[in-house]
C-alpha cells in the first residue's frame, strides 16, 4: 500500500513538473505564434485582407462641420468684439480609396488616396442651403497680399470692393462655403488681369474645400511591411518630397510617422506616435494618455499634447513654424498661409482649445473643452491599427488693420476669426470588431487559458505532492515522539 502511494506521489509530482514546464514554455511559444501571425497578416501584400481594407476601408467615415455665424458683423467692422454662434453639425459621408498603387522591390509602395463626400441630411441640423454670415475670405486674402504695396494700389482695390459691394463679412450657404461659389471679386480681378495680358492661373471660384471632392491630396510613398515590419506604414515621401519646404527649420519640415491609420505592431505605448497631416502641412506627435475599450477591444488612446502647438517660449522647436521667420503666433495657432497660396489661414483646435486665454476671450461665444474638441487616435496595441479616430480642427482667418481699406479702418487689434471647425471621425464597424475578436482576440484568450491553465494545474499538483509529503513526514515525527515518550515513561 505504501509502495503504491509512493508511486502515485512520484507520478503526480512528475506530471506536475511537466505541466508547469509545458505551461512556462508555452508562454514563449504561443506569444511567438501570435506575433508571427500578426506580422504575417499585416503587410500590404496585393490581394491580402490587410491590403483590401487599406485600399478601400470598410470603416464608415463621418466628416462633420460646425459653422461660426458672425452675429454682429456690422459692429465688428466698427471695431467691436466679434460675437459668433456655432451651427452644426452638417454631416458628410466620406469615402476613401487608394488608387495608382505601385510596388517596388525595396519594400515600398506608392499611392494616391481619393476622397469623396456625400451630404448626409439625416445626420445634419439642416440643409446645405442654410446661410450664415462669415468672413469674406477672397477679399481678406487680396487685402492681406497687398498690405505692403503702394497706398494708391490699395485705394484702387478698396474702390473695387465698394463698387462690387464686397464687404468684410458676407452671407454664404453651407454648400458655397464648403465646396465653392463664383466670387465677383476674383472674377473681376481675373478679367482685368487678362485684359492687361497678364497670365492668370487662379480660379474665380472659392470654397474652403473647393476642388477637394473626388480628388486626392498628393502622391505618398510608404513602407509596405513586406520586407520588414519595423517601419510599417511610415511615410518616406509626399509629392516626391522627403521633407517639406514650407517652414523655416529642418525640424519643422520633417515628414515623420504614418498617415495616422496604421503603425508597426507591438510598439510600446510609451513611444510617441507620429503622423503627417497634409491639412496642417506638418507632422505631429501623439502621446499616450489612457487605456480605452471600444466595442469590446482594448486600445491605447493617443492625443497631441498642448506643448505640440505651444509658442516658442513654451516649445522652442516650434520656431520653425513662425512665418515669416520670427513672426510667431500665440500658443495653439498655426499660420498655414505658406501652403494655402498666401491666404491668411490660421489653423487651431476647435474653439481655440489649448490656446492662450487671451485668444479664447477675444471672440465671444467660444467654449473649449477637451471631450468635444481634442483630436485622438485609439490604437489596438498588438496590430498597431487605429480603430477609433477623431481629427478635430478649426479653420480661422487673420483680420488686421490695413491702411487704405475702409472695412479694416476701425480694426484696432488683430483678430483670429473662426470660420468653421470640423470633426473627421471613424470607428471600427460592428462586423469588423466581431471578426477581429474572433480571428485574434479569441485565439489569444484560448492560448492564455491553456498556458496559464497548465501552469496552474502543474503548480497545484506539485503543491499537493509537497503537502502530502509534509503531512506524511509530520505523522512519522509524531509517531516517533509518541514512541519516545512511552519509552521514557517506562
Amino acid at each position: 500500500m505504501a509502495t503504491k502511494k509512493c508511486v502515485g506521489l512520484i507520478v503526480c509530482g512528475v506530471l506536475g513538473v511537466l505541466f508547469l514546464a509545458a505551461g512556462c514554455s508555452l508562454l514563449y511559444v504561443f506569444d511567438s505564434m501570435i506575433h508571427s501571425e500578426v506580422k504575417g497578416n499585416l503587410p500590404l501584400k496585393n490581394g491580402s485582407d490587410s491590403f483590401k481594407n487599406w485600399q478601400s476601408p470598410r470603416t464608415p467615415i463621418k466628416f462633420q462641420i460646425w459653422i461660426f455665424n458672425v452675429t454682429n458683423h456690422d459692429e465688428v467692422i466698427q471695431g467691436r468684439k466679434p460675437h459668433v454662434q456655432q451651427h452644426g453639425p452638417y454631416t458628410y459621408r466620406e469615402h476613401r480609396e487608394k488608387i495608382d498603387i505601385k510596388y517596388f522591390d525595396n519594400g515600398t509602395v506608392t499611392y494616391r488616396e481619393l476622397r469623396s463626400f456625400v451630404f448626409d441630411r439625416e445626420n445634419s441640423v439642416g440643409s446645405e442651403d442654410d446661410t450664415y454670415y462669415t468672413v469674406n475670405l477672397p477679399a481678406v486674402t487680396i487685402m492681406d497680399l497687398v498690405k505692403r504695396e503702394y497706398t494708391i494700389l490699395k485705394k484702387v482695390i478698396n474702390a473695387l470692393l465698394l463698387v462690387l459691394r464686397e464687404r468684410l463679412f458676407i452671407p454664404l450657404s453651407v454648400n458655397q462655403l464648403m465646396w465653392g461659389y463664383e466670387d465677383n471679386l476674383l472674377k473681376t480681378v481675373k478679367t482685368l488681369l487678362k485684359d492687361l495680358n497678364v497670365n492668370v492661373t487662379f480660379s474665380d471660384e472659392f470654397g474652403l474645400f473647393y476642388n477637394q471632392n473626388n480628388t486626392d491630396d498628393g502622391l505618398y510613398e510608404i513602407y509596405s511591411g513586406i520586407k520588414s515590419m519595423d517601419n510599417f506604414g511610415q511615410i518616406i515621401s509626399w509629392n516626391y518630397l522627403e521633407k517639406l519646404n514650407y517652414w523655416t527649420s529642418d525640424v519643422s519640415n520633417m515628414i515623420n510617422g504614418t498617415d495616422g491609420t496604421i503603425y508597426p505592431p507591438f510598439i510600446a505605448k510609451e513611444e510617441t506616435k507620429y503622423l503627417f497631416s497634409s491639412d496642417l502641412c506638418r507632422s505631429l506627435g501623439m502621446d499616450y494618455t489612457k487605456d480605452v475599450t471600444v466595442k469590446g477591444i482594448g486600445m491605447d488612446r493617443f492625443v497631441a499634447p498642448d506643448i505640440m502647438f505651444g509658442n516658442v517660449t513654451v516649445n522652442p522647436y516650434n520656431a520653425g513654424f513662425c512665418t515669416p521667420k520670427d513672426n510667431c503666433l500665440p500658443s495653439g495657432l498655426l499660420n498655414v498661409s505658406v501652403c494655402r497660396s498666401g491666404a491668411p489661414v490660421i489653423m487651431s483646435m476647435p474653439h481655440f482649445l489649448g490656446c492662450d486665454q487671451e485668444t479664447v476671450d477675444s471672440i465671444h461665444g467660444l467654449s473649449p473643452n477637451r471631450e468635444e474638441h481634442q483630436s485622438y487616435i485609439d490604437i489596438e496595441p498588438m496590430t498597431g491599427v487605429a480603430m477609433n479616430v477623431g481629427k478635430r480642427l478649426q479653420i480661422n482667418t487673420y483680420i488686421q488693420h490695413i491702411e487704405g481699406f475702409s472695412d479694416l479702418a476701425n480694426i484696432k487689434s488683430p483678430i483670429f476669426m473662426p470660420v468653421i471647425w470640423l470633426n473627421e471621425s471613424a470607428v471600427i464597424s460592428d462586423q469588423d470588431a466581431s471578426d477581429f475578436k474572433t480571428q485574434l482576440l479569441d485565439k489569444i484568450t484560448l492560448t492564455t487559458w491553456v498556458k496559464y491553465g497548465l501552469i496552474g494545474l502543474g503548480a497545484f499538483m506539485i503543491l499537493c505532492v509537497v503537502v502530502i509529503l509534509v503531512s506524511m513526514r509530520l505523522r512519522q515525527m509524531v509517531t516517533l515522539f509518541v514512541f519516545l515518550f512511552h519509552l521514557l515513561d517506562i
